[in-house]
């Protein structure tokens, strides 16, 4: 086989592989682009504090945590309220580093957290807890919120939602916020 051959056949090849690299790195990302309507399904959405944290296991690629946490108001919920929620979620340390794209939490005792979650006895699937101070929830939420009110009828789609979903979850945020104000 010539040369020039064998390099077009190695170009061809290397960007094939660069092709299904990317594709597979936008899907992933895109992914992320339905939260609105993952979010918009949970069955409970709640704030609470985080009461105490317990490690149940280091894999190699992340720890295993729970988290007990103090519901302190509740938004969304089928059943009766409990005073208290137990979380299982992906944490990270010195010894085993942050998985890239996430989502990993490390939560303290005293930490504040937005959870929308399918119970109050749950694994936390990604991107659905928000922890920080009431002020950095209150901003974060408000981000939502603002974001959800600017989505034109594409960006609805995009997001799997509809106007009454959008009604609804603003109707969510709004409560979340006075939650959060309220609460000093």
């Amino acid at each position: 086989m010539s040369v020039m051959k064998r390099l077009t056949r190695y170009t061809f090849v290397l960007a094939s592989v660069l092709i299904c690299a990317d594709a597979a790195y936008l899907s992933g990302a895109n992914m992320r682009n339905f939260i609105e309507s993952v979010r918009r399904r949970a069955l409970v959405v709640y704030v609470g504090s985080v009461k105490e944290v317990r490690f149940v296991k280091r894999t190699k690629f992340d720890i295993k945590a729970k988290a007990d946490v103090t519901i302190m108001a509740v938004m969304r919920t089928p059943g009766t309220s409990p005073l208290q929620a137990t979380i299982e979620y992906s944490s990270f340390d010195e010894k085993t580093p942050m998985l890239e794209g996430g989502p990993q939490y490390q939560l303290r005792p005293g930490a504040t957290v937005i959870i929308f979650a399918n119970s109050f006895e749950a694994s936390i699937p990604p991107g659905y807890l928000v922890q920080g101070s009431r002020q950095e929830l209150l901003q974060r939420v408000e981000a939502l919120r603002d974001a959800l009110s600017k989505m034109s009828p594409d960006q609805l789609k995009v997001n799997e939602i509809t106007e009454d979903d959008r009604r609804v979850q603003m109707s969510l945020y709004e409560k979340l916020s006075a939650s959060l104000r309220a609460a000093k």
